[in-house]
Order: C-alpha cells, then sequence, then structure tokens
C-alpha cells in the first residue's frame, strides 16, 4: 500500500465517523496528512474547465449561419469530460456573465499565477467555483471513491462530486447561503486561512430570509454563528446539509483554495427503478404473483421452513431502507433497527430451501434493543405473508 493509499483509508475512517456523528466538525491536516496539492487540483481545473467549452459566442455564430442555411464546418469536439455545470466566476457579489477569458489556461505555470494575473484583469478580488472535478482523470475519480466508499455503505448510491472554490475573495462570493440539496460537505483547505460559520439551518426562520444568500453582503446575520472555526491549510472541515455556511479570509488579498467533497441527497436511480429491481432480483426475473397471504400467522414455539427460492434482498434509496421478498418490495420504517433486522434476513438466506428453523432460536439469536423478540415475530409473520416462510 502506498503512503497516499494509506493516508486515504485512514482519512476515509475518520470523515465516515463525522458523517455518523452528524455534527460540523474539523480536521487538522497534522490528523490526515496530505490528500490533494494546489497544482493537481489546479490542472483538473484546467482539464475540465477549458476556455473553449465554456464560450458560447462561437456556437452562437455557427447557429445563425445555420439557421440561414449556410454551410458550417463543425468544430471537433474537445477531448474533454463534461462536468454538467460550468465553472463559475464571481467579482462584487455579481456572478461574470462571459467567464471564458478569466479561466485558467496553458500560459499559466502554476494556481498563484493564475489569481494574479485574474485579480489585474478583473480589476479587484474575485472568485469561482469548478465543479466536476473528478472527471479530471480516473486517478481524482478513484481517490473521491476511496473517501466516499464507507459513507456511500449507508447512505446507498448517490450522486458526489468535486467542487474547487478559488480566487482571493475576502468572503463567499454569494453570501451566507444554505444547499439543501447536499446530504454532506468535506472541504479540504489547500492554500490560506480561512474562518468558516456555520449555523443550523433547520432552526432559522423567514426573518432570517434577509441575510442568507444575501450576496451582496447588505444585512449582517441576525444571529451568532452556532460554530466558527479557523482553516490552516490541510484542515477539512466538515458539515451536514442543514447548515447555513460561509467563509471569510484571514489573510487579506491573498489566493485561497478549497476543495469541496460533495454527496447529494437524491439517488442517481428514480425509486421506481429500486423498487423494479428489487422485485426482479428476489422473483428470479418475472411471474404472476400468488395474492399475499394474509392468514399466514408466526408465534413463539413454532418451526419454520423456508419455501422461497430467492433470497431476501434490500438496498437504500435516499433515506429509506427498501427491502424485496419473493417479487414485493416494503419499506422499512425504522433507522435504529436497520442493522439487527439485516442480520435476520442475513440468516435467513443462509437456510437452505426447504430447511427448518426455529421462531425461538432467531429471536435468541438476533433480539436487539431495536428489534426484541415480538418485532422479530412481527418481522416473520409478514415473511409468511409473501410466501418466503411457511410453518414446518
Amino acid at each position: 500500500m502506498t503512503d497516499l493509499a494509506a493516508r486515504l483509508t485512514h482519512a476515509a475512517a475518520r470523515l465516515e465517523a463525522l458523517f455518523i456523528d452528524g455534527s460540523p466538525a474539523v480536521l487538522r491536516a497534522a490528523e490526515i496528512g496530505e490528500l490533494f496539492s494546489v497544482e493537481e487540483v489546479f490542472a483538473w481545473i484546467q482539464a475540465v474547465h477549458p476556455r473553449e467549452r465554456a464560450s458560447t459566442a462561437a456556437a452562437k455564430i455557427r447557429a445563425v449561419k445555420r439557421s440561414w442555411g449556410l454551410d458550417v464546418e463543425e468544430p471537433v469536439e474537445l477531448p474533454a469530460p463534461d462536468p454538467g455545470r460550468p465553472a463559475e466566476i464571481y467579482k462584487d457579489g455579481a456572478m461574470i456573465l462571459e467567464p471564458a477569458p478569466f479561466l485558467p489556461g496553458p500560459e499559466h505555470g502554476s494556481y498563484a499565477e493564475w489569481a494574479r494575473s485574474t485579480h489585474a484583469a478583473l480589476g479587484g478580488a474575485f472568485g469561482m467555483q469548478a465543479p466536476g472535478l473528478e472527471g479530471a482523470s480516473f486517478e481524482a475519480l478513484a481517490r473521491l471513491q476511496a473517501l466516499f466508499a464507507p459513507i456511500l455503505g449507508h447512505t446507498g448510491p448517490r450522486t458526489y462530486r468535486y467542487n474547487a472554490f478559488v480566487g482571493d475573495y475576502p468572503r463567499t462570493p454569494f453570501g451566507f447561503h444554505v444547499d439543501p440539496h447536499q446530504e454532506l460537505v468535506f472541504q479540504v483547505a489547500l492554500t490560506g486561512r480561512r474562518r468558516g460559520l456555520f449555523w443550523e439551518g433547520l432552526v432559522l426562520n423567514e426573518d432570517d430570509a434577509a441575510w442568507v444568500e444575501d450576496a451582496n453582503g447588505r444585512v449582517a446575520p441576525q444571529r451568532e454563528p452556532d460554530w466558527v472555526v479557523e482553516l490552516e491549510p490541510g484542515d477539512v472541515v466538515f458539515w451536514p446539509g442543514t447548515h447555513v455556511h460561509g467563509f471569510e479570509s484571514l489573510d487579506a488579498g491573498e489566493p485561497i483554495m478549497g476543495l469541496s467533497l460533495v454527496i447529494d441527497r437524491a439517488s442517481p436511480r428514480s425509486r421506481a427503478e429500486v423498487v423494479r429491481a428489487l422485485e426482479v432480483e428476489t422473483l428470479g426475473g418475472a411471474a404472476t404473483l400468488p395474492v399475499p397471504d394474509e392468514r399466514a400467522y408466526v408465534a413463539p414455539g413454532m418451526t419454520l421452513r423456508r419455501l422461497g427460492a430467492f433470497p431476501i434482498a434490500h438496498a437504500l434509496w435516499e433515506d429509506a431502507l427498501i427491502v424485496g421478498v419473493c417479487g414485493r418490495t416494503l419499506d422499512w420504517p425504522d433507522r435504529e433497527s436497520r442493522e439487527p433486522v439485516l442480520g435476520l434476513f442475513a440468516a435467513l438466506n443462509q437456510l437452505a430451501l426447504g430447511a427448518s428453523v426455529e421462531v425461538d432460536a432467531l429471536c435468541s439469536a438476533h433480539a436487539h434493543e431495536a428489534l426484541g423478540p415480538g418485532e422479530i415475530v412481527e418481522v416473520l409473520t409478514v415473511l409468511g405473508n409473501l410466501g418466503f416462510l411457511v410453518e414446518a
């Protein structure tokens, strides 16, 4: 295992612990070591956000010519990934409508050189966010996956990405804000010292709308932050998507770079897709299903026999645990009992087709403070209703 691989494995476990705790927190550079460098992230920005792609002028000229019946020679497609969202440059609280002239190009030998030239070209402090940097290379993507794999084991499939924030802005260009579509953010401070300010968004009210999302900084926050942290290069700060947040530079006029690692709340699959996949998996294909047997009854002291040929399956979809049994699905409603009930399902899946098991033995082996013997009997009854188990 390389030094970087070891650091990623260690950092992934620390990030997972912060996610489980759920409160804003910071990991100091000394605790996790270097995960990214300024210049490699700058190279990722150059690869994913070339100037040619950002400019719409040439495309509009070609469109006008085509609309008037002229022959147009189409340009060769750029061998660059499509991040789905362009880089955005901000100055004085406003987004620059045509960012292409200010994006980093091959003539910029370093991040610091580009930041200085862009400051001069725009006539003052600026900020830029560059999303989708995981598309820069397989190495970039693999590093993000290594850090997020343990967390995605808890959440199920999600959309995840890098988003770089760069420039020499004194405070977050679009103001203190909240991103309700995000599940969580880890931001790595790569260069520049900053102060992060965080408010729990779930307790804010309509009066706070005057300062939240105020890109112009006209209205000061109406309440003190719930948490403030000062960040040095190499630190990693975590916050859940429920939190209003923003950053202030502690080194006036000096360029900063922060690399956000983001997991969104939405699953890349629809609920219908997840449900259908579980139905097919637990039925081994497609077939006409009998009506659930509402007369099926399980009680302590009984012996049950496995009737279902295909294993019980499950999938996480956003915040829901969906369970598939014999071609049908149900939502497991309780977070606290997820782990013990999945252990029960795993044990039942180990039974050979036609094999028997005692209800009391299952209750003894899988009882948990969040899943008592009575609840286990109810689960077994549902499995009987759906045809996975019958009385022996």
